[in-house]
């Protein structure tokens, strides 16, 4: 029997943090954030006044003073430090937010202790719930696709700690994943990448040594090949678009839009949903026990891949384009 109101926990409560807070004021006959813990009082001090919820600056404490069902990582890529392994140790449930971390061999550790544990584990890729993906996804299996062109242009985030590599992983790591993610979800996985970088373009961003752009070549497991051009010096952009025989093509943004195009037709759609809040309902009915796992399509054990993916990216652009492979 589903639990009628499950008790969350936020490590985090920045600019990401807030994007959740907004689909679970809306969730609040299933869930009910009562801890968050942030190193900034400021912070912790909005969330208790939205909420109600205690306030914590040492995740450790809120983890002994609070029984709770579900938690999410909401840090930057470089300050996971062992939260997700106290979580896992106490039996609780984690939604992390992506990248999951910089280093693939504490991911990995974090889905052992998950699969250990039983727990569930999702990660935020919310793209993955837009309602007109499926449509996609089938029109891509139903035809020989040959080849995929692909491009994001994010712009550049102003917070202190994206700028520094040590901190984000750079643009391909913490932005462009999302839209790696779903060339992985659309297409399959991918088994060897070259991808060269620059920087310069930037010039008016302290202390910034993240690369301005990079280009990427991807050789998908069934033989497709494609490019990803991707940057954070312009605004944004992004398309994602596959080719098959007898000018079939298929254009999708990951906001959802897309266009097909056959011999004798053309057909244009949009998501109808909010896809970031059904992302967080999904995993909040998960947990309540209201939904079976499977359909939770953004859980860590897979998330891990795309993961791999873009630290694989990162390795070959920092490499003199050497072919890499993504391997867990």
């Amino acid at each position: 029997m589903a639990k009628k109101k499950i008790k969350v926990g936020f490590i985090g409560c920045g600019g990401i943090a807030q994007f959740h807070f907004g689909h679970y004021d809306k969730l609040k006959e299933k869930a009910q954030i009562v801890a968050a813990c942030d190193l900034r009082p400021e912070r912790t001090q909005a969330t208790a006044d939205r909420f109600g919820c205690r306030q914590y600056q040492d995740y450790n404490e809120m983890f002994a003073k609070e029984k709770l069902d579900a938690c999410y990582v909401c840090v930057q890529p470089g300050a996971h430090d062992g939260m997700e392994f106290a979580a896992i140790e106490k039996g609780i449930n984690l939604f992390v937010q992506k990248p999951m971390s910089l280093d693939l061999k504490y991911a990995k550790k974090v889905l052992a202790g998950i699969k250990k544990q039983k727990l569930i584990g999702a990660v935020g890729l919310q793209c993955r719930y837009s309602a007109s993906l499926p449509l996609v996804k089938n029109w891509i299996n139903h035809k020989k696709i040959a080849m995929i062109s692909a491009h994001r242009l994010g712009g550049f985030p102003m917070v202190w700690w994206w700028r520094i590599k040590k901190e984000s992983g750079g643009q391909a790591i913490e932005q462009t994943i999302h839209d790696f993610d779903i060339c992985r979800y659309l297409f399959g996985d991918v088994v060897l990448v070259q991808s060269a970088c620059r920087r310069g373009i930037i010039t008016n961003i302290e202390n910034n040594d993240v690369e301005d752009c990079s280009s990427t070549i991807l050789t998908f497991a069934d033989g497709k090949i494609g490019t990803f051009n991707t940057g954070c010096f312009g605004p944004g952009e992004n398309g994602i678009n596959a080719y098959a025989q007898n000018g079939c093509k298929i254009n999708y943004s990951i906001g959802g839009n897309y266009t097909i195009t056959e011999p004798n037709m053309t057909i244009t759609g949009k998501a109808g949903n909010d896809y970031g809040m059904e992302c967080d309902e999904t995993f909040v009915d998960v947990v309540r026990g209201a939904l079976p796992q499977e359909e939770l399509i953004n859980p860590y054990s897979d998330a891990i891949k795309s993961l791999a993916l873009v630290f694989a990216i990162d390795k070959s652009m920092h490499n003199g384009g050497m072919p890499v492979k993504p391997e867990l």
